[in-house]
């Protein structure tokens, strides 16, 4: 089985090519709502609740992407892609929470909003859909981690790339792994959806090539060798 890191195309956070999600106030975070199951340590952020208000960057609607990505939240998806993901019966999404509410788009101001504006829904993902195999991957990290399950407090100074440890992987198409420094990573029936419908802003790394090195200024990287 082959696995990909999900990135925004060219690795860009807040790129011009596609439009980007800010936060708009009132914003409001709660406390994660994953835990590892053994030490009980936090593996996500906080969590941010609802309203979920946004600003797009871009008011051109070629630039509306059914990946959007931003400061403050994991990842935005389109209405269009969750219609494919549930045709397409993939798995790995725990929530689809309400549509956001777009406030901005652009420098457009509230009530000057363009027509026909996409539907983008905040998701979360699995937690432990599979276990990195550390060694396969080359890793070395700054510290011994205080939980050997969930790995917390030894987050990775480099490795080479991303395995995931035979007969760990649950079966689900999008997921986060189990001590990697990648947020997320998709199956290969996951990638075959994404470029038979043509999703866009979805830059789809093979996992044994998104190596990480805290010395690089942007930490990740995609080892050539």
């Amino acid at each position: 089985m082959n696995f990909y890191v999900l990135e925004p195309e060219e690795g860009i956070l807040f790129g011009t090519r596609w439009a980007y999600a800010e936060l708009v106030k009132p914003v409001v975070y709660g406390e994660p709502n994953t835990r590892c199951p053994v030490c009980g340590a936090a593996i996500v952020g906080l969590l941010w609740l609802p309203p979920h208000r946004v600003r797009l960057s871009s008011a051109k609607p070629e630039k509306w992407g059914d990946f959007v990505w931003g400061a403050g939240f994991p990842l935005l998806v389109s209405g269009r892609f969750k219609a494919i993901y549930e045709t397409e019966r993939l798995s790995g999404v725990t929530t689809f929470y309400p549509p956001v509410e777009i406030v901005r788009v652009g420098k457009h101001k509230s009530g000057d909003l363009p027509l026909n504006l996409p539907e983008y829904h905040l998701i979360e993902i699995v937690w432990n859909g599979a276990n990195q195999d550390d060694e396969a991957s080359e890793v070395v990290r700054e510290r011994a981690p205080r939980c050997t399950f969930c790995r917390v407090g030894g987050f990775p100074r480099r490795q080479k790339g991303i395995v995931i440890e035979p007969g760990s992987w649950s079966g689900v198409d999008i997921f986060t792994p189990r001590g990697s420094p990648a947020q997320i990573v998709v199956s290969q029936r996951f990638k075959e959806v994404v470029d038979r419908y043509g999703l866009r802003n979805a830059w789809l790394i093979p996992a044994e090539k998104y190596a990480w090195d805290d010395h690089r200024p942007g930490l990740w990287y995609i080892r050539d060798e």
